[in-house]
């Protein structure tokens, strides 16, 4: 009988070693292998954002009370992630100054396509107010007989200058801008001594330098 409980015994304990060790198996085989092929899938590309302070001096084609005229000025502020732009901008006239004036400047923003290509573009626009004077001489009616008179004509204005531009790259941290836009201006307070008012509104062409930016 001793025979016989220890045969039994000896049968039960093969019947439990033998699916303990199938599952111990299984286990190990389920476990996946980290250290494999399996960590040199999907990579996590880590890129740094470039942000930075830019200045841009900039000259503008126009017209000015339809006369040809130059405008000599540029913008300057920070390029946040390489595509968006905030600063200010002036600009004022540089040719055909004799008996006339003219600024304006404001709030500058500005968005950049394509920033790492030799060849981008950009829109902005220019929001903000200004003013013009100029000597005007006329005819003036004084006891009944026309006489000439200079009179000078100051008005302030608001403006918004939209534009489009094209960015040539010329190293990592300069660039050569050209683009086209429109100067739109609404009247604000006037100071006459008589004469027309003149035409502040215009199509606007320019040619200027970005010089840092983060890129």
């Amino acid at each position: 009988m001793n025979r016989t409980l220890s045969t039994a015994l000896t049968l039960c304990g093969a019947l439990w070693f033998v699916p303990a060790a199938a599952f111990a198996q299984t286990g190990s085989a389920a476990t996946p292998d980290l250290t494999g092929s399996q960590l040199s899938q999907g990579p996590m590309i880590v890129e740094q954002v470039h942000n930075g302070f830019l200045v841009a001096p900039d000259f503008k084609f126009t017209q000015v009370d339809k006369k040809s005229s130059a405008l000599a000025g540029g913008y300057a502020g920070f390029v946040i992630d390489e595509s968006f732009f905030i600063g200010g901008g002036a600009y004022a006239l540089a040719s055909n100054t004799r008996d006339r004036d003219l600024a304006y400047g404001g709030l500058v923003l500005q968005w950049f396509g394509h920033t790492n290509d030799a060849v981008g573009f950009s829109v902005k626009t220019l929001i903000g107010g200004g003013s013009s004077q100029s000597f005007q001489t006329v005819q003036v009616l004084d006891r009944g007989r026309l006489t000439n008179a200079s009179v000078r004509i100051r008005q302030d204005f608001f403006v918004a200058e939209p534009e489009v531009d094209a960015r040539i790259r010329l190293t990592r941290h300069l660039r050569l801008t050209a683009g086209v836009g429109y100067r739109a201006t609404s009247r604000g307070r006037d100071q006459f001594d008589g004469g027309p008012r003149p035409n502040l509104s215009g199509a606007v062409g320019s040619l200027g330098l970005q010089i840092g930016g983060g890129h």
